[in-house]
Formats: C-alpha cells, sequence, structure tokens
C-alpha cells in the first residue's frame, strides 16, 4: 500500500516547520503520477527568517576551528553513508531514475564531501618574504551563501557547493528544485544530526520568488546556481547587480564526432548511453552524433542499439531509460520532435506516446534535438572532415563538451573551442577534487576554472583572500 501523500517542510534554525503559505504546488510520481508530496512556496518573512538566521549563525561559525568543521562535515558523511537507501529511493522515486543512475549520482555526491575535507590544506594560504618584509595571505570566508539547483541531479550538484561553502565558514541557504524536495530536506535531516549549529545550514521551498527574495538580501555574498539558460541569465544579472560573488552553469549543446577509425560497436554503445542514460536529463547528455566518411552508414546500426534499450520504471529490475520529471517535459520533447519533422528531419526511432503497459500514465519517451534540453533525444548529421573544427567551435555559443572517436583526435583538440573534449570515452560531469571546465556562454561569473568552488591555487569564490605584511 502507497504511503499518504505528505508536505515537505522548510529548515530554519536547525528547526524544520510548516510554511504558513497559502500556495503549495504538487509533486508527482513521474510512473503513476500518484501525489507524493506537497511543496510550499515560502512566503518571503520565512525567506528573511532563514536569511538572518544564517547571518547570525555566521561570526560564531567562521571563528570555529577548521579542524572542527571539518569533523563535522565527516560525521555527516557517515550519516549520509549509513542512510544511502533513502537517497537512492528518492532519486528513485521524485526524479525516475534507474538504480544504476541513482548509485552513481549518490557517490558523486560521496565523492564532493571527500574532495572538500581534503582542500583544507589550501586554506591556510601562502607565506614569502620580501627583504625585509615577511608577506602570508589568509582566507576568510564572505558570509551568507545561496545554492540553487535543478531538479536532475538533487543529491549531487547540492554537495559541489554545500561541503565547500560550509568548511571555510560560511553558512548557506538552500532554495533545492520544487520538482525533487526529498533529497534536500533528508540531508537537512543529517546535518542536524551531525551536529552542526543552528543557523548554518538552512532550507528555503519555492519558485523564483524564493530566489528573488534570497538576491535581493544586501548580507548574501555569493551564489552558486545550476539550472536553465533563461533563469541562470536572471540570477546573473540579478547577483551581479547587487555586487555578490556568483558562479553560474548553465545548458549545454554537446556533440559527438565520429570517424572511420572508430571501434564500431563500443562507440555506438558509447553515444547510446550518453544520449540516453538517465532519460536525457542532464547537461552533458549527447545530442548531436556527427558523422564522418562511411560513419553516415552506421545510423541505422545506431538505431537499432537505441531500440534495445529496456524503458521502463527505475525500481524495475533491468530498465536502462527511466522517465521524464514530469508530463510537461514529456509534451515538451514530443512536440520537439514534431517541430523537427515539420522541418525535413527524418525520424528513424519515434518515441512519441510512448507507453509502458504497467505505467500507462508515466512520463516515457523514446526519442532530434534542437536547444539544450533535458530529453532522450539525439541527431545524427553527416559532416566532412575539414569542416569539423570550425562547424561544432562555432555553431552554438553554449557548446562545451565534444566526444571524439579517432586517431586524429589532438589535432582537434588545438583547433576547437570546447570546454571539455572526451577522447574515446563519454564525458561526464567532473567529480570528487577535478575541476569542471567551461567557456562560451555554459558559463556566468566569477573563477570558471575554480569549478568546484575551489582551485589548486586556493582561489575560491566562498572565501576572501587577503594579505598580511609586516618586518
Amino acid at each position: 500500500m502507497a504511503a499518504p501523500p505528505s508536505t515537505f517542510q522548510n529548515l530554519i534554525n536547525n528547526e524544520f516547520s510548516v510554511s504558513k503559505s497559502r500556495t503549495w504546488m504538487k509533486v508527482l510520481d513521474p510512473a503513476s503520477q500518484r501525489l507524493l508530496t506537497r511543496v510550499p512556496k515560502s512566503t518571503p518573512a520565512e525567506v528573511q527568517k532563514a536569511v538572518t538566521v544564517a547571518e547570525a549563525a555566521h561570526p560564531a561559525w567562521a571563528s570555529s576551528p577548521v579542524a572542527k568543521r571539518k569533523a563535522m562535515l565527516f560525521s555527516l558523511l557517515h550519516l549520509l553513508q549509513l542512510h544511502g537507501t533513502d537517497f537512492r529511493h528518492a532519486l528513485q522515486l521524485e526524479v525516475g531514475k534507474t538504480l544504476q543512475d541513482a548509485e552513481s549520482e549518490f557517490e558523486r555526491g560521496i565523492d564532493a564531501i571527500h574532495a572538500a575535507c581534503s582542500a583544507t590544506a589550501e586554506m591556510n594560504g601562502k607565506h614569502g618574504t620580501n627583504n625585509p618584509t615577511e608577506i602570508y595571505t589568509v582566507h576568510q570566508s564572505l558570509g551568507v551563501c545561496v545554492v540553487i539547483t535543478p531538479f536532475n541531479f538533487p543529491f549531487m550538484i547540492l554537495l559541489w557547493s554545500l561541503p565547500y561553502a560550509l568548511i571555510t565558514g560560511n553558512t548557506v541557504v538552500f532554495k533545492p528544485s520544487e520538482k525533487t524536495p526529498s533529497t534536500a530536506n533528508l540531508l537537512g535531516r543529517y546535518v542536524v544530526q551531525a551536529g552542526f549549529p543552528p543557523g548554518v545550514f538552512n532550507i528555503i521551498h519555492g519558485l523564483s520568488g524564493a530566489v528573488e527574495k534570497l538576491l535581493s538580501q544586501p548580507v548574501v555574498s555569493a551564489v552558486s546556481f545550476v539550472g536553465s539558460e533563461a533563469a541562470g541569465e536572471r540570477v546573473y544579472e540579478h547577483a551581479k547587480a547587487t555586487r555578490k560573488r556568483v558562479q553560474i552553469e548553465i545548458s549545454e549543446r554537446n556533440h559527438g564526432i565520429v570517424l572511420d577509425d572508430a571501434a564500431k560497436t563500443r562507440t555506438l554503445c558509447a553515444i547510446v548511453g550518453s544520449a540516453f542514460g538517465a532519460a536525457g536529463q542532464r547537461c552533458m547528455a549527447l545530442s548531436v552524433m556527427l558523422c564522418v566518411g562511411s560513419t553516415a552508414l552506421w545510423i541505422d546500426d545506431q538505431v537499432e542499439v537505441a531500440r534495445s534499450l529496456k524503458v521502463g520504471c527505475g525500481f524495475d529490475p533491468g530498465t536502462e531509460v527511466g522517465l521524464l520529471i514530469t508530463t510537461a517535459a514529456k509534451e515538451r520533447v514530443e512536440a520537439m520532435i514534431d517541430l523537427a519533422e515539420m522541418e525535413g528531419a527524418e525520424v528513424v526511432l519515434d518515441g512519441r506516446n510512448y507507453c509502458v503497459s504497467e505505467y500507462l500514465q508515466g512520463n516515457f519517451v523514446v526519442r532530434p534535438s534542437s536547444p539544450p534540453m533535458f530529453k532522450p533525444l539525439c541527431s545524427a548529421t553527416k559532416r566532412r572532415f575539414s569542416a569539423l573544427s570550425s562547424s561544432v567551435s562555432t555553431s552554438k555559443p553554449w557548446t562545451r563538451p565534444s566526444r571524439w572517436r579517432m586517431r586524429t583526435a589532438q589535432i582537434f583538440r588545438r583547433k576547437i573551442n570546447i570546454g571539455q573534449i572526451g577522447i574515446n570515452v563519454p564525458v561526464l560531469a567532473a567529480s570528487g577534487p577535478a575541476s569542471r571546465t567551461v567557456n562560451k556562454d555554459s558559463f556566468l561569473g566569477d573563477n570558471p576554472v575554480a569549478i568546484p568552488h575551489h582551485a589548486k591555487n586556493g582561489d575560491n569564490i566562498m572565501t576572501l583572500i587577503g594579505s598580511v605584511r609586516h618586518l
């Protein structure tokens, strides 16, 4: 028997409280459309309270020893690993992920905490001499930081920034996606159990109104956002207008280039996995396959590999392609296929109106691609070898990764303008201490090489670096 629907609460000052809002949003099971829970559109007063308690908690938290903050993060890490099943279940239920996708996200989130704990040595600063002057640098926390995350990786993407903010002495107000609130509140529960002081980590549920209220607060010093292009641009403009530090990661369009000397079977499987994994609901999903020379003849084989994937509910064993997050997302994907077909595209594997017998109301699409959007779509295009560098590097302003299967990849690496390149491997978002390199309009803000919020030189958007000189 299914559990009755619940309502989600805000976490403010280490206390969960029911919002006084009159507007609540429904969260539906993507497999059955069953009501799972309701999420509040938090009131301005509740947003203000979260920021106020975060500001009040900052001085004591920032002055606490780094070793103490690190120990609390390790306590949190232990609790998360102890209750990992709860997080994986929430990711499968709300996002529609397969068990493999949910496990992968959980482990990559855990890696981010380990990486943050290992970065403490960089916070000690640097020492130098310039006779007769001694010079050393110090790292100071900024204050209140705001973190805003999307629905598709609600656990991992929060942990790209949260542990770095906490270990450097900042306090955090977190606004999760209204579509996937469970992992946020689970993590909030374990933050409290790990012993973090009241006000250090706070959760506010809501929509764009909550974001605008957070950005309007003078005491908010830094903003981390991952999400859609339109929303990211609004957040960036607002944050910069109020002189906040900001890092915005937004949509990309990803190309896979296939040359004649590629290993056919491995290439086709890698492309299918990249395009359709996580139901295409990830910014690194492959959306365009550029076939060079005789590889254009591989398209029929590519279709058959895609056709062989098992589509279904993430809880069912063997499912390889899960669900889209909402019926609205499914309708947008099907509308894109309709438009592509009207404009002359040949739909060689049509997933419109796709049904799984056990889940007749599920948000399934098996699936051409235009602007960046989370979807299980992949288009194939024939290109000449000599035209690839210019066509890919200048085609779209948000282009980020490219995947190549060729011995001549190094030639392209030197010529192409791409943030992330995979040679004979699909490109995934970096985890752990590895930086996520970005370029063009897929990134807005400060210090792109410091993603995920730290760099080997100790630069960090969530700390203020000062220098001290004395004789």
